[in-house]
Formats: C-alpha cells, sequence, structure tokens
C-alpha cells in the first residue's frame, strides 16, 4: 500500500545535498482558510535529518522525496497530487514498475514509427511491382520492334507484315510508360540518383512508344505508294518524288525524340540507352538517304542525262567487281530510259599516254595499265576512283562526255530480271531470273575457243542488257519490286554508281552504292589473272581472328582458296589462254587485303610472292599472287596490328558468285551484303 505520510503531506519539501527542510505553506487560501497541518510531517523531517530513507511498515526503505515503487497513485509533488515541485518543473508520470516518465511517449511514437516503416515497406513493393511489370513490357515491346524490322522489305511492307508488331510494340511500351509515371513512383522522381534513373526509364518507353507509332503511319503509307502502277516515265518520276516526300516527313517525325538524361546513368540503362540512340541514329540516317537518293534518282530520270553502262562478268573477277567486258551508253529523260548497242571493251584498247593514271592507282597498280586496258579497270574496289578514269577513257575513245558511270554484273541484271519478268533477246532465247547467271557466266562460252568468233556470244549479252531494260521501259511493274532488286543489288556491290556531280556524287556515298572505302573496311578479294572464266569453280572462305592485348590487337587474316574446276569445259572456260604457260583448270591471280590504313607490321609469311603493298585510299593493300591447279587448294595468312585494344572494323562485299564464307570467332556469314565485326 502507498505510504499515508508521503500521500497526505502537504508540506513542500525542498531537497539539499546534506539535508531535507519541510516548509509550510503559510500563504492564505482562497477561501481564507488556514493551511490545515499534516500529522507527523515533523516525524518526516526529523528522520529525514538522520538519513536519506524512511523505514516503511513492510519493511522497504523508499529515497526521501519519491514515492514507493509498488504504489499506483501518483506523486505528491508541491503539496498536491501530481502537482508541480518547487523548481516549477511539471510532474513526472510513472509507470507501474517506477520506469522513467518518458516511457509512455516512447511507446507512443515506437509505434507511430512501426506504422510508418511497414508503409514504406507496402510502397517499396508496390514500387518494385510496378517496375518489374513495366520492364515486361518494355521487352514485349523490344521483341515486337525486332520481329516488325525482320519485315520492313518491300514485300514485307506490301503486305503489312510489320503493322502487327509495330501496333504491339506501341501498346506495350505505352503500357509501360503508363506504369512508370504512375503517382506511385513520383517519391522516386525527386530522389537525385534514383529520380534520374526512373526519368531516364520513362523517356526511353516514351520515345520507343514514339518510334513504334511513327512507324505505324509510315508503313500505311508505304503501302499505298508501293501499289502505284507505274506504266510511264512520268509516273516513275512522280512515285520516286513521292517515296522521297515520305522518307523526309518520317525522319523529320523521328527528329524530336527524347531519349531522356544521359549524365549519371547506372551502366545497364547507360548501355540501353546507347543502343536506343544508335537504332535511332541508323533508322533516321536511312531514312535521310533513302529520302536522297529517291529525289537523286527521280532527277536522273527527268533527264536529260547521258551515263556510261558497264557490264561486268563475275566469271572472271576482279577486285570488287567482275571484269568489265562490255559498254555502252545511258540516256535517261523525261523518266524514261535508253542503251545504245554495248560494244565489247576488248575493242576499246587504248595506246600507252592517251589517259593518265595517278595517285595510288598508279602507284598500286599502273604496272597492269589500268588507264590502257578496259578489262583492268577493276584493279582496286574504289570505284569512286574507277568511275571517273572510265568516263575519261570513253572520252578518248569516242570524244563523248557522260555525266557519270553505271556498273551492273550478273546479279545486278538477274535481280533487275525479277521485276521484269522473263525477256526475250533479238534472237528469240528467253530469260528468266533463274537461268540468266547459267546463261552469261558459263553456257554462252559452251564449245567456244579463243581462235573462234565470238560475234554472235557478245550480240546475245548486248540483246540481254537491252531487253531488260526495254522491258522495264515499256511494261508496268510494282515500285516494291525495284526497291527489293536495287537493294539487294546495291548492297552486294552488283551495282555501283560514280556521278560527275559532287551533289550527286555525295548522295551515291551516303547511299552505299558509290563503291568506295572507309578507314574501318576490310576487303579480301582474289584477281583473276589467267584470261579464263574460272572464278565460277573458285570457292573462297576467309577466317579472321582478332586477340587484343595491353592497348593493341593483334590480327590473323587467313584465305583458303579452292578450285573446283570439272574436266570438260571449253577453252574460254578453262583456258588455257594462249601464251600464257598455264594448263587447263589452272587458277592463277591475285589475292588480295585492304586493311584500315592505321594497321602495323602487315606481314604475310605464307605468300609466295607479294606483287603490291601501299596504300589504297584510306586503307594498306597487300597483294600476293596465287596459283591454283584443279582440284588443289591454296592459303595464304597476313598478319598485322591494330593500334587500338577494341573497335570495329566493316567488311565489304567482294560480289563474288558464289559469295565468299567469312569466319569471325563463333560468327560464320557470307560478304552478299556488308558486315560490322565487332571486338
Amino acid at each position: 500500500m502507498p505510504s499515508r505520510l508521503e500521500h497526505h503531506s502537504r508540506e513542500p519539501i525542498e531537497k539539499t545535498e546534506s539535508k531535507v527542510i519541510i516548509r509550510r505553506d503559510t500563504g492564505q487560501r482562497p477561501d481564507n482558510s488556514s493551511p490545515a497541518l499534516i500529522p507527523g510531517a515533523s516525524i518526516h523531517a526529523g528522520l529525514a535529518q538522520q538519513g536519506r530513507t524512511v523505514k516503511l511498515a513492510f519493511g522497504r526503505r523508499v529515497p526521501v522525496g519519491s514515492r514507493d515503487p509498488g504504489s499506483t497513485l501518483p506523486p505528491v509533488k508541491n503539496g498536491e497530487p501530481g502537482g508541480a515541485s518547487a523548481e516549477g518543473h511539471p510532474p513526472t508520470a510513472s509507470g507501474p514498475g517506477g520506469a522513467p516518465g518518458h516511457r509512455r511517449r516512447f511507446t507512443t511514437r515506437w509505434k507511430i514509427a512501426v506504422a510508418v516503416g511497414l508503409l514504406v515497406v507496402i510502397w517499396a513493393v508496390a514500387a518494385v511491382v510496378v517496375v518489374v511489370v513495366a520492364a515486361e513490357h518494355v521487352h514485349r515491346g523490344e521483341a515486337a520492334i525486332q520481329t516488325a524490322r525482320q519485315d520492313l522489305s518491300a514485300n514485307g511492307v506490301l503486305s503489312g507484315a510489320p503493322v502487327g508488331p509495330l501496333r504491339s510494340a506501341e501498346a506495350s511500351f505505352s503500357t509501360a510508360r503508363g506504369l512508370l509515371t504512375s503517382p506511385l513512383l513520383w517519391p522516386v522522381d525527386v530522389l537525385p540518383v534514383a529520380g534520374r534513373q526512373l526519368r531516364s526509364v520513362q523517356a526511353l518507353s516514351g520515345a520507343a512508344e514514339q518510334v513504334a507509332h511513327t512507324g505505324v503511319a509510315t508503313v500505311g503509307r508505304s503501302q499505298a505508294l508501293l501499289r502505284l502502277p507505274h506504266t510511264a516515265g512520268p509516273d516513275r518520276v512522280a512515285a520516286l518524288r513521292q517515296l522521297a516526300a515520305l522518307g523526309s516527313t518520317t525522319h523529320l517525325a523521328l527528329a524530336g525524340v527524347d531519349l531522356g538524361p544521359d549524365e549519371g546513368l547506372i551502366g545497364p540503362l547507360a548501355r540501353e540507352r546507347n543502343t536506343f540512340l544508335g537504332d535511332l541514329t541508323q533508322v533516321r540516317t536511312t531514312l535521310a538517304r533513302t529520302s536522297a537518293a529517291a529525289t537523286t534518282a527521280a532527277a536522273i530520270l527527268q533527264g536529260p542525262g547521258t551515263y556510261l553502262l558497264l557490264a561486268g562478268n563475275n566469271a572472271e573477277m576482279r577486285s570488287g567487281s567482275g571484269a568489265f567486258l562490255e559498254a555502252g551508253t545511258l540516256t535517261t529523260g523525261d523518266g524514261e530510259l535508253h542503251l545504245s548497242d554495248m560494244v565489247p571493251t576488248s575493242s576499246l584498247i587504248l595506246p600507252r599516254g592517251a589517259v593518265t593514271v595517278g595517285g595510288d592507282l598508279g602507284a598500286r597498280w599502273g604496272w597492269l595499265l589500268p588507264g590502257v586496258d578496259w578489262r583492268n579497270l577493276g584493279l582496286t574496289p574504289q570505284f569512286d576512283v574507277t568511275g571517273p578514269l572510265a568516263a575519261r577513257m570513253w572520252k578518248a575513245n569516242t570524244g563523248q562526255s557522260v555525266d557519270g558511270v553505271m556498273a551492273l554484273d550478273i546479279q545486278g541484271l538477274q535481280e533487275l530480271l525479277t521485276v521484269t519478268g522473263p525477256v526475250t533477246t533479238d534472237s528469240g532465247m528467253v530469260v528468266t531470273a533463274g537461268t540468266v547467271d547459267q546463261l552469261l557466266m558459263h553456257d554462252q562460252y559452251a564449245g567456244e575457243g579463243y581462235g573462234s568468233d565470238s560475234s554472235n556470244r557478245v550480240d546475245e549479252l548486248s540483246t540481254l542488257s537491252s531487253a531488260t531494260l526495254h522491258a522495264l521501259e515499256n511494261q508496268p511493274f510494282g515500285l516494291r519490286a525495284m526497291v527489293n532488286a536495287l537493294s539487294t543489288a546495291s548492297a552486294g556491290r552488283h551495282v555501283l554508281i560514280w556521278s560527275a556531280d559532287p551533289q550527286t556524287e555525295a548522295v551515291w556515298r551516303a547511299v552505299g552504292v558509290s563503291g568506295e572505302l572507309t578507314p574501318t573496311s576490310l576487303v579480301a578479294n582474289v584477281i583473276n589473272r589467267g584470261a579464263n572464266k574460272l572464278d565460277q569453280y573458285l570457292t573462297v572462305t576467309t577466317s579472321l581472328r582478332l586477340t587484343p592485348r595491353a592497348g593493341l590487337t593483334d590480327g590473323r587474316l587467313t584465305m583458303t582458296l579452292a578450285n573446283h574446276t570439272p574436266p570438260g569445259q571449253s577453252p574460254f572456260i578453262g583456258g588455257p589462254y594462249p601464251g600464257l604457260g598455264t594448263v587447263y583448270g589452272e587458277y592463277v591471280g591475285i589475292a588480295t587485303v585492304n586493311l584500315p590504313g592505321d594497321v602495323r607490321d602487315l606481314s604475310s609469311p605464307s605468300a609466295r610472292s607479294v606483287v603490291t603493298n601501299g596504300n589504297e585510299g584510306p586503307t594498306l593493300l597487300v597483294g600476293a599472287t596465287v596459283d591454283i591447279q584443279a582440284g588443289a587448294t591454296q592459303s595464304l595468312t597476313f598478319n598485322f596490328v591494330l593500334p587500338q585494344a577494341h573497335g570495329s572494323l566493316t567488311v565489304v562485299p567482294s560480289a563474288r558468285i558464289p559469295p565468299v564464307t567469312w569466319h569471325v570467332g563463333d560468327t560464320t556469314f557470307e560478304d552478299d551484303s556488308p558486315h560490322t565485326v565487332s571486338w
């Protein structure tokens, strides 16, 4: 029980370090009554003077000025239960165990903290769920975009194949953006680091949605354009101009895409943004090039213009093109094309000195007289060098100036036949896309010898080219078929164009049909020096190994050439060429490799004879002789050092039929189009 003395004491007690003083309240009460005296108050005081504690009836000692720990009543302060102390401090509550008064307040604060913590945990879990769901929608959108990209051929666009995936991607990215911009994630947005990552993801999702939406609209307009008939020259010019306008409009629509912050992003997000930026830049670049190419093509067709056409034969290869065995002029005007009679280039041999050859072409290949013999024009893969030389040679031969030069090989002609369908030559021969390569690479040479009259063969090739262009002029064809054909042909270097007009030439460079080399070009070719048609039987396999070390990269390129010439071929196909000293089926030539111009320590330990070595445009050229009997194989290895530990190279197509097979690490591909190799 509580101490009666403590509970009923109304005397204010002032504690000191040595004694307890009891002061009586002498003030007047509000009701003017005298203060009541507490019996036993003097006993409290006397005991306090003798010690610091008093012994209570239950044998416990209680410090003076405190209450019995077992008491459940409030302490008496200033003569009143729960009253203020003498020092004016507020009373202190006490718990059942005599704990300090602040414990009750601590318990309340702890409960609030726990409740807040639970809310934070619940919010964090919900936020994570939202982000995970949004990420899933982003991944779905990315997968749909990849599907759409696979269908972005002219045929795919015409069929509407990309529309479904693009709409699916648009919906997925829209959902992701909605989730990522929900109020649930607003608290993250204000954080300096996490907020930046969130804003980046929000922007990327919105950008992807915008790109997909633009793609849907563009495919719809493209479908309408590709379905238009093109029966006359003016129609073709108009269609090309509409294509140019579509490319330009789409390019502008993508110009304002906002990818969000680009600094302070975590590694995976930064890489994702860089990939998106690279893809978007590539799309916009392609659109710009398409628009420029369509505009230029429309201007050329509108004419008037005159172009030199070189016909290359892939059965006798040069570097990056077939040997130019025939030539003629192509005139344009009002959307129409007119081809003159083609003549064999062997009849156009120029005297030495008639046309000078300088620069890298003269330094590397002057000994083979490329300015004299048209069949040696293709010694360099740089058509932006070959084209102007051909124009000067044509003028030296005929006195006629041309506005540009075009090269078309057998594969290019085959692609055009997929547009026109079968054509009939003047001799009554029906030729299709499926038979033209066999005809021009083999059958036209069957039974031919070097002493026989080849005029019929030349006339057949000439009339085939004329018949194909005549069909393009006079029968309707779909723009989608033409776009597909030219795209495939130009990607494999089966169509090459040079223009004397610098602005037009810049367009051809941009769209990739100029045949130029760049500082990152990687080229591996074989030049036929046997005056035969054995390249159709020569398979070429190239392997590339790149090994980084201490800021550099060791490179090793190996070319393996296998001669599969069958017996029984005509001398025109299998040889031997008179006076060359070879035998039937023997392949003699020069294996050439063009590497980036900054390579070091270039060597070819397996080469029997290096016949050319040095700069060729922005690349470094090395050429070594090869001599392969029928049924035999020969390999050449080229070692080099690149001055960086990481980078990329672009494998330039050889234009060979069949194409060259490349092995780079675990990757295998054919060089029927440019390929980028990164390490």
